[in-house]
């Protein structure tokens, strides 16, 4: 069957196979790229000031094998342990996630922002073994990792990787003058110790045996992900959805990409499903070299990165766009190299696209996509960008809009995007009861309404889950009510999105209070400590009563039309 977006694939789109992407497995594919890109610098970690750190392609194969050998013949771990990596973006986030892949091992990512009680749930249901984890964070080890089944901690640096005097330095200051790696009392290992420690171990050892057995299909990575009914479910990802999606990307963009590779600020978090697939794994197939930002907040964090290298490829978010273009410091100059621009995981304000293409004279390419598909279903193609609009199916993969009963809609009309094709997940861990809600005869349910139009351009009109799209994270409204529920005096708690011009959504809490005793200082207090700070509400409200069905459940659509018409 032909489709109509059909018309904007090249010839390679729209013979989409899975055999023509190249390797089958992440293992695979950092082979690949050593073999390919050999001496050329791959990753650079760039620091707000301007200091930075860099390795080749050969040299990442060899800490990759390096790190593999430890977790295996120095650790013990065995084919198929879960070790968890918590750290923002720096070359040890890359280094580690594909030790833990190349040691046959499974990965987790974890949000670095997250608090003890949401680190101590995903270590736990993830049955971690092993936690790597950046130093700046320590603090967490202490109070969580006895509470879970990790036995092994590493933690590393963001100087790691940066040469001998400048890490030392950059160190001391880290730790003794801005005092902001605190001391671990739990048993642990340097990053760097452990690297040296499974160098000397791989020299015995066959390390391409730990993935002898492991197959395309294979789960490789729970990446987790809010749900509407509470706590985050573990989509289990495999090796081929990553390498597929990361393909499906390629081919939607491969006529704007240089000769020589790309120059990739990668501002979005590595441990985020987008830049983890489409920036991270996308670029160890095609080459080139990635700038790693840790943070992009404040956005002047980015500005070095943009007056030391020529950036050609880009990635960000609504917010990053309109924080970039009202910064002091900002030119054209820094983008005159720049080819590529894209936007997902929230939308995209076209106003921000117009301002950031007078400003770059590049286009703002909006996708969207979701954990479930290991990153991007639709994607605009650069032929012709639909501002509004989040794109066309990427190659590969089917959609059908169906209305309430289960049947397609006409053209034009709007209903619930189900999903169907190579980059689906095996399902949520352990959760089968949440696996039956989200399939339909191997159709993914998105629980988003879109409209799909006659050409296949598809616009998302709203979401048919509660979810919260906070600056492209997604908030589970019963996870905040869970935490608010538990303070004395308060007697029901409903929680909605609202529209918030820096971070498109923000959660605001209706409460209902035996008595004036409870303040909003107290509901801050409880959701400090048990909620990272984009789940925290940002507007709270004190009602007389919270629409509820007659079970109980908080009838969120009609809170938000309440709130929306005062």
């Amino acid at each position: 069957m032909t489709h109509p977006w059909e018309k904007y694939y090249s010839e390679a789109a729209k013979k989409f196979d899975l055999a023509d992407m190249g390797p089958q497995t992440l293992g695979e594919l950092v082979d690949y790229a050593a073999d390919t890109y050999g001496d050329s610098a791959k990753f650079t970690t760039i620091l707000p000031t301007g200091a930075e750190g860099s390795i080749t392609f050969r040299e990442f194969r060899s800490h990759v094998e390096s790190f593999a050998a430890y977790l295996r013949e120095v650790v013990g771990l065995k084919a198929g342990d879960t070790v968890a990596l918590m750290t923002p973006n720096c070359i040890g986030f890359t280094v580690a996630s594909m030790g833990i892949v190349k040691a046959g091992c499974k990965l987790t990512n974890v949000n670095p922002l997250y608090t003890e009680p949401e680190m101590e749930h995903q270590l736990n249901d993830s049955q971690a073994k092993a936690l790597v984890i950046i130093d700046l964070f320590g603090a967490k080890v202490d109070a969580v990792v006895p509470n879970t089944g990790v036995k092994h901690v590493v933690t590393l640096s963001i100087v790691d990787f940066f040469a001998p005097l400048k890490k030392m330095l950059l160190g001391f200051v880290l730790k003794r003058v801005r005092k902001v790696v605190p001391d671990i009392t739990t048993p642990h290992v340097k990053f760097a110790d452990a690297l040296a420690q499974g160098a000397r171990a791989a020299k015995g050892v066959d390390v391409a045996a730990y993935t002898a057995d492991v197959k395309p299909t294979d789960t490789v990575l729970y990446q987790y992900t809010s749900g509407t009914t509470g706590r985050s479910k573990g989509a289990e990802l495999h090796h081929q959805g990553i390498l597929a999606n990361a393909y499906q990307a390629e081919l939607m963009t491969d006529h704007l990409r240089g000769g020589g590779g790309e120059t990739t600020l990668i501002a979005l978090p590595l441990y985020h499903i987008t830049a983890f697939t489409l920036i991270f794994v996308a670029g160890l197939k095609t080459g080139g070299h990635a700038l790693l930002v840790p943070s992009p907040r404040p956005p002047s964090n980015l500005q070095k990165a943009l007056e030391k290298h020529k950036i050609t490829w880009f990635t960000g978010i609504n917010t990053l766009y309109a924080a970039l273009l009202a910064e002091p410091w900002f030119k054209k100059e820094h983008w005159e190299n720049l080819r590529f621009s894209g936007s997902g995981g929230a939308a995209q304000q076209t106003g921000v696209a117009q301002k950031w293409k007078d400003a770059t004279g590049v286009d703002i390419n909006q996708g969207y996509g979701m954990t479930e598909v290991h990153g991007v279903l639709t994607l605009n193609p650069p032929s012709d960008n639909r501002l509004g609009k989040v794109g066309i199916p990427v190659p590969g993969m089917q959609i059908k809009i169906v209305g309430d009963n289960g049947h397609e809609v006409e053209l034009g009309e709007p209903g619930e995007v189900l999903a169907k094709g190579p980059t689906l997940m095996h399902g949520y861990f352990n959760r089968p009861d949440a696996n039956e809600d989200s399939f339909t005869d191997g159709w993914l349910h998105s629980g988003d309404i879109g409209v799909m139009d006659a050409d296949g351009f598809l616009e998302i009109v709203d979401r048919k889950k509660d979810m919260i799209l906070v600056s492209g994270f997604n908030v589970a409204p019963a996870e905040i009510e869970d935490v608010i529920s538990t303070v004395p005096g308060v007697v029901q708690v409903g929680v909605i999105g609202i529209p918030d011009e820096k971070t498109s959504e923000t959660p605001a809490a209706f409460i209902v209070r035996k008595d004036d005793s409870v303040t909003e200082e107290m509901i801050m207090e409880a959701c400090k400590s048990s909620l990272t700070n984009y789940k925290r509400p940002h507007k709270i409200e004190f009602v007389d009563e919270v629409p509820v069905t007659l079970s109980g459940k908080v009838l969120r659509r009609e809170l938000r039309d309440k709130y929306l018409a005062s």
